[in-house]
């Protein structure tokens, strides 16, 4: 059962720029684990095609994360545990090791 979006969206707007892990469920219900930073803008295009895309998964709810593997997305009402700043907030079940 994922995380209240509410609270993980609140804690993780203090940790913009910061490193953290998150753990969610993909649209097809698989657990997956990325580790990285939110708001990053360096080496993305500014033309308009991209702002279209970023616009267009915003509505539908995801959020963008720099991985080392590079850009990567996940919904906030779909995250199992996280762990940033010392943090570590999870689901029965679903720690960060």
């Amino acid at each position: 059962m994922p995380l209240p979006e509410n609270m993980v969206t609140n804690i993780l707007k203090d940790y913009q720029g910061k490193f953290f892990t998150v753990k969610f469920l993909t649209k097809n219900d698989e657990v997956r684990t990325y580790n990285g930073r939110m708001g990053v803008t360096k080496g993305l295009k500014g033309n308009e095609r991209g702002q279209l895309v970023a616009d267009a998964l915003r509505k539908q709810g995801y959020n963008t994360i720099v991985t080392s593997k590079g850009y990567k997305c996940f919904k906030m009402d779909r995250v199992l545990a996280f762990k940033a700043g010392g943090r570590h907030v999870f689901t029965m079940g679903d720690e960060i090791v």
